[in-house]
This record gives C-alpha cells, structure tokens and sequence, in this order.
C-alpha cells in the first residue's frame, strides 16, 4: 500500500513540476546537475554502467506507438529473466532537439555513439528501449541502423479513432490539447509513418503487433514477441492481464467528428492492412467495414 501511495505522491509531484514554466524547470535541473536532453548540444548520458555489465548497442527499440499499450507490453517483456533493462523504458535519445541538430548537420558520429551507452546488461541477456514517438522521426530509420546495427525493431498500433481519443484523454490544460489535436491526428496515419522503416529494414527485424489483439490473446502474441527477440517463449510473466497506464476516463468525440475520422483514416489503414495482412480489423470496430472488399476495394483495384 504504501509503495502505491508513494507512486502516486510522485506523478503528482511529475504532473506539477512539468507544468512550471521551461525556465523553471532548467534552473532546478541544473541545481542538481541535470540538464534536458540536448540542452546546448550535450546528448542525455545516463550513470556509470554497473559493475559486472557490458555496454553495447540495444537488441530490440520499440518505435511507436503512444497510447497503444506500449507500456504495458514493454513491463511483460521486462519480466523476463533474458531481458534486462537497466534504465528506463524510453532514452527519449533521438527527440526533437536530435532531429533538429542532424537536419543542420550538426549530428556527430560521436553523438550517435552517446546512445549506446544506455544499454548496460548481465551477459547472457538481451536488452532495448522503447520510446513510441520514434515512429514519426522520418529521420530516424537511417541514423538507428547506424547506432544500433542488428535491432529489431517493434511497434505496436490501436484503432487510429480509439487512439486518437485515448491522446487528448490525457490530463493537461485546455491550451495543450487544442495544440495536441493536429499532432494526435497526424500520429494515427501508420501506414505513412511505417513506410521510411520498411524501406530501411527487412520485414524479419521489424515486429507489427496489433494492440487489440494482444489484449484478446495475450500469451499468443508475447510468445510471438519472445520468439522475435530470440528469448526462451515458454516463460510466462506475472499480471499477464493487468494493463498499466490505462485511461480512468475517455474523452467524448462527438459523432460528427468520429465519422470525419474514419472517412479521413480509411485510406491509410486499408494501405496498411495491404502491407501488414496480420492486422484483424474485426478488432478496429471503426474500421472492420474495409474487411468487405465490395465495400471498400483494396488499394490498386
């Protein structure tokens, strides 16, 4: 109980310190000597690695995408015994400050090289990250195969609709959401945003899984994610169920505008259902209309 309450004590503090002002938020960072990441072009380093781990480049980066089960799916992952990850679930290494510094030419190899020190781990055990916004880094894909050669890659996706509602679900003032609403939007067209990683790495290192579906069938598709990172698939992991991060309300979308969202989405989740067969729009309640090829036509036709 009383690790509960201490849990709660601290995202609340979380939630207020990260809605002070910038300037704020610097100057009690670097009282303790902590800067942001990138902050006047230093990359985010983590603490000396442990004593008795190697350092090397991560096994496995999840990419994407926020407010679809990711957190949930990286805790089971964590529990088991050939995956170690020292830190965090996201490094939030290649964020808006990289991008812009590798768009100015700024971007060393020395830089990239600071990623790579975040992934302690015992011998014997695999490890990674997973930081949903790396998805939409049209940047990105080129830069990883360099900092983290061999990856394999995972991400996973929920009913563009539900997604979108479940983004702006999130606590955060009236001025925020409003801007968050073209961001939340663009961050649901997944065929688009999968194109540059698929360009850049085979169909074998790159793992699509389907949120809905791991909710149905949850050790089936842990067991796929097992397999994937070449870890034993037969452990299995406690709360295998107990979801976390999950929205105590949702947002109310008006009829009007879930419409204009599934007329705007169609496009782009039939493009991808071409590409990726393994997603079950049964599950996309919004969506399972395209299954009907008479209905809506495959791409091409």
């Amino acid at each position: 109980m009383s690790t509960s309450i201490g849990a709660q004590v601290k995202d609340s503090a979380r939630w207020a310190f990260l809605r002070t002002p910038r300037s704020f938020q610097g100057r009690v960072l670097h009282a303790f000597g902590r800067h942001g990441p990138w902050e006047q072009g230093r990359p985010p380093l983590p603490p000396p690695p442990p004593t008795g781990m190697r350092l090397g480049t991560p096994d496995f980066v999840g990419i994407g995408v926020a407010k679809s089960g990711t957190t949930w799916w990286f805790s089971l992952l964590m529990g088991h015994p050939e995956i170690h990850v020292e830190y965090e679930k996201e490094v939030d290494f290649f964020n808006l400050r990289f991008e812009q510094r590798l768009e100015s030419g700024q971007c060393t190899l020395a830089d990239v090289e600071a990623y790579q020190r975040w992934f302690p781990r015992p011998e014997g055990t695999v490890t990674g990250e997973w930081t949903p916004h790396y998805a939409f880094n049209r940047h990105l894909p080129a830069v990883l195969k360099v900092a983290a050669p061999g990856a394999k890659l995972i991400v996973m996706m929920r009913d563009p609709v539900e997604r979108y509602r479940s983004d702006l679900s999130r606590t955060m003032p009236t001025r925020d959401r409003n801007r968050l609403r073209y961001r939340a939007l663009a961050n649901g067209m997944y065929s688009n945003i999968l194109l540059p990683w698929e360009r850049a790495y085979a169909p074998e290192d790159l793992l699509v899984l389907q949120y809905e579906a791991c909710v149905r069938s949850p050790l089936e598709y842990l067991e796929q994610t097992f397999r994937f990172l070449g870890v034993d698939d037969g452990y299995r992991p406690p709360g295998l169920t107990a979801r976390v991060n999950a929205s105590k309300s949702k947002l109310a979308l008006d009829p009007f505008v879930v419409e204009q969202l599934v007329r705007l989405y169609a496009p782009d989740v039939a493009n991808l259902v071409e590409r990726h067969p393994s997603i079950d729009l049964s599950l996309w309640d919004h969506f399972s209309h395209l299954a009907d090829p008479l209905v809506f036509p495959a791409p091409g036709t």
